[in-house]
């Protein structure tokens, strides 16, 4: 109670100031600005790191999330020229199958016309 009561004309004695802090935390705070200052370093440690801490693991996450992004476009990059190769070959085999289309109705025209000169003797 002694540091309370305190802490209390401390915060009493500093006209304008209420930190509103409740009687549990100025109950273990100590009297001794310089003290007060030290504990203040510590939890701002102890908050930068915790911080810091669920900044990395968040980083980390992210970089797992980009890790599957870049798999999945290596992939689909991938059935995409087996796509592109199977496309490029059935154009092909159409061009090759459309010539010889070409060359067989050339063909049965050349013969239709034999076929009329032989009937026609």
């Amino acid at each position: 109670m002694a540091r309370h009561e305190a802490s209390a004309s401390a915060a009493a004695a500093a006209p304008g100031v209420d930190f509103h802090l409740p009687d549990e935390i100025l109950a273990v705070i100590p009297t001794n600005p310089y003290e007060q200052l030290d504990v203040a370093r510590k939890i701002t440690s102890m908050a930068i790191a915790s911080r810091v801490s669920r900044l990395e693991a968040d980083a980390a996450r992210l970089r797992r999330d980009l890790a599957d992004r870049d798999r999945a476009e290596a992939e689909l990059r991938a059935r995409l020229a087996d796509s592109d190769a199977r496309l490029a070959a059935a154009l092909d085999e159409n061009a090759k199958l459309a010539k010889e289309r070409d060359s067989l109705a050339a063909t049965t025209k050349r013969l239709a016309r034999n076929l009329a000169k032989v009937l026609a003797f």
